[in-house]
C-alpha cells in the first residue's frame, strides 16, 4: 500500500513483547542488525532494539509492497538512516522513549520525529542552558514554576525533531535551532496537535498521543495531511 503523496503517517507502538514475538521479530533483521542487537548488555535494551527495527521493516515493507526482510538501509555520514533503493521517495524517521516508539513516514521531504516520556526529575535549568537558545531560555523562565517541566519537554521534543530532520546529529549545535515559538501562550496548548513554522520546518506538536509522553515532528515545508495511527491499529494491520 504505497504512501500517498503529501501524506505523513505516524505509527505509535509499544516495545513490550513476549519471547516468541521477539524471536519472530529477530528473524526479520539483517545480519548487521543482529550483530547490533547482540552488543546490547541488558536484555530489555536488546528486546527494544529488535522490536523497533522489525516494526520499522514491517511498516516500510507494507508501503513498498515487499517483504520486510528484503529491505536494505544506508546511513549518512552523520548516521541518519534511509532506504538504500534509489527508486523510492519514501522517507522515514523513528524515535523511542522507555517502552513506546514512533515511526514517521512521508515522501520526497526530510522528516524528523521525537518522543519523550514525561518525567519530573530533569535538571531543567542546566539542560536549558546547555542546549536551548537565548530566546528559548527567556521563554522558559517566563513559564510558571509548576509548568516548567512540561514546557521544557515541549520545547525539547520540537528541537529534537528539527535536529533529526536536519540529519546532522551531534555535529549540529542545538542552540542554533530556535523553537521558542512553541512556548507562546503556554500552557494554553498542551494536548492534541498544533502546527507551527519554526527553524525552517513545519513543526507539529503531537501532544500526548501516547499517555504519559510528549512528541513532535518536523518536516520540510509544504502542504501535508497528517495521519496518526495508534498502537492498536499498528498491531492489527501490520
Amino acid at each position: 500500500m504505497p504512501l500517498h503523496r503529501n501524506a505523513i503517517d505516524i505509527w505509535t507502538f509499544d516495545l513490550l513483547a513476549s519471547t516468541e514475538q521477539v524471536e519472530s521479530a529477530y528473524d526479520l533483521l539483517s545480519l548487521d542488525e543482529r550483530q547490533r542487537a547482540g552488543r546490547f548488555h541488558f536484555p530489555a535494551d536488546r528486546r527494544r532494539f529488535v522490536i523497533r527495527r522489525a516494526n520499522l521493516r514491517r511498516v516500510l515493507g507494507r508501503y513498498l509492497e515487499i517483504a520486510p526482510s528484503r529491505l536494505t538501509f544506508s546511513y549518512s555520514e552523520y548516521g541518519k538512516p534511509s532506504l538504500s533503493s534509489a527508486d523510492t521517495e519514501l522517507r522515514f524517521n523513528m524515535s523511542l522513549s522507555r517502552e513506546t516508539a514512533l515511526i514517521a513516514c512521508t515522501t520526497s521531504r526530510e522528516i524528523g520525529v521525537d518522543i519523550e516520556w514525561i518525567r519530573s526529575d530533569l535538571e531543567i535549568e542546566d539542560l536549558a542552558q546547555r542546549f536551548f537558545s537565548a530566546e528559548e531560555n527567556e521563554m522558559l523562565r517566563a513559564v510558571r514554576q509548576d509548568q516548567k517541566n512540561l514546557a521544557f519537554l515541549r520545547c525539547w521534543t520540537c528541537k529534537e525533531a528539527c535536529v533529526k530532520a536536519n540529519g546532522k546529529g551531534l555535529s549540529l549545535d542545538p542552540r542554533t535551532i530556535d523553537v521558542s515559538a512553541v512556548l507562546n501562550n503556554f500552557p494554553a496548548q498542551t494536548s492534541g496537535t498544533e502546527e507551527l513554522a519554526m527553524a525552517g520546518y513545519s513543526v507539529v506538536v503531537l501532544g500526548t498521543q501516547a499517555a504519559g509522553y510528549l512528541s513532535a515532528l518536523a518536516v520540510d515545508p509544504g502542504e501535508f495531511t497528517l495521519n496518526i495511527n495508534p498502537a492498536s491499529d499498528f498491531k492489527t494491520e501490520i
